[in-house]
């Protein structure tokens, strides 16, 4: 990445910063009067065309100010930025809410996206935790009638899975009671494969074999899912209901500003909901779960750098939860490019954090 003097990293701060937080092109008068730089406006604007040489910035038009480009926005993150910690009674206000649920594992997802939506204004995503290969804990097979039978099963991660069983011969609770009493301690603990490998020396009965291989073919589908699913909180739907608007400050009092301010937040809005269906639609969030799990801490991906084109006008803030090789998940935000990194990068570490303990306590690994 280019090298900068202290100069022009002072002037790209100062208009990364005033560009996330206002949204129209910013003008060399604007840097020096808010953000008091100790240069000239002409020494200033000699500056900006060095950083447009760069491609750092750009200038839509003749007559505008300058903007960042995803390559701005990448030399602010990794150089620039200042990581906005959470404050104490955000902190102590999200740990009461986990307090609330904490027996109740199935809220942990839903409760972490809100609180990252809520926290960002922007739309959150979580996957789920789950273990890289599911293993069996127990099951459980009811009658229903002589020829079927209801299974539900318990996964190691915690996981409850439910299945329809069809007999080959009229079959009463106390017998699949047995099968389970059998099948339980067989099979504690081990994977898919493992199952199988037992079975080879084990000889079964008719019933026995039935729930086993039921058994097996959720396990080998569990592994399959495990990165499909994802919830995911929109907070833009919340926001226009409880006056979306009014959330913003105002740029200035100039009305053709605050036009265009809405504007762009509408476009924003608009693609971000179309980002979010497109996660979802197109598979893309487990190849992103796939591409993070090789890394460590926050990872941030900006509009261009991502390699899909449906993405090239967002920027996505993302990072592992859980214990690599064990249960865990990705969390993250989806918000527009010139979103209030910082401010993420704080909000998704700690949510992280968040859920690493909260697994901790429930699997019991350090």
């Amino acid at each position: 990445m280019t090298a900068l003097s202290p100069r022009k990293q002072q002037i790209l701060r100062a208009l990364v910063e005033e560009y996330i937080h206002n949204a129209t092109p910013v003008a060399s008068e604007t840097l020096v009067r808010k953000y008091a730089l100790p240069f000239s406006s002409a020494t200033v604007r000699n500056e900006l065309a060095g950083l447009e040489e760069a491609n750092l910035i750009h200038q839509p038009h003749t007559s505008a100010g300058r903007v960042p480009t995803d390559l701005g926005y990448r030399f602010f993150v990794e150089h620039l930025m200042q990581e906005s910690a959470l404050a104490l009674d955000e902190q102590r206000l999200i740990r009461h809410m986990f307090y609330q649920v904490q027996d109740q594992l199935d809220q942990w997802v839903r409760l972490t996206a809100s609180v990252m939506a809520r926290l960002l204004n922007s739309a959150a995503l979580m996957t789920p935790p789950r273990s890289s290969e599911g293993r069996f804990k127990h099951v459980e097979v009811l009658a229903v009638t002589d020829l079927s039978a209801h299974m539900v099963v318990v996964l190691m991660d915690g996981t409850i899975q439910q299945q329809r069983l069809l007999l080959d011969n009229p079959t009463q609770q106390e017998e699949l009671s047995a099968v389970t009493a059998r099948l339980n301690p067989l099979f504690q603990g081990k994977s898919a494969l493992e199952m199988n490998d037992v079975l080879i020396s084990y000889d079964p009965g008719p019933v026995e074999r039935i729930v086993a291989n039921s058994l097996i073919r959720l396990l080998e589908q569990h592994a399959e899912m495990s990165g499909d699913s994802f919830y995911s909180e929109d907070v833009f739907n919340f926001l226009d209901k409880t006056g979306y608007q009014s959330s913003f400050r105002p740029i200035d009092e100039d009305e053709r500003g605050e036009r265009i301010r809405k504007v762009i937040e509408e476009l924003e809005h608009k693609r971000v909901v179309r980002v979010m269906d497109d996660l979802e639609q197109k598979r893309i969030l487990p190849a992103l779960a796939t591409q993070l799990a090789a890394t460590d801490g926050v990872q941030v991906i900006i509009g261009g750098e991502n390699q899909w084109d449906e993405m090239k006008d967002v920027s996505l803030v993302l990072a592992r939860y859980g214990q690599q090789g064990k249960v865990g998940g990705m969390l993250g935000v989806v918000g527009p490019t010139r979103m209030q990194y910082g401010r993420a990068v704080a909000v998704v570490r700690y949510m992280a954090q968040v859920m690493n303990e909260l697994l901790a306590d429930v699997y019991g690994y350090e």
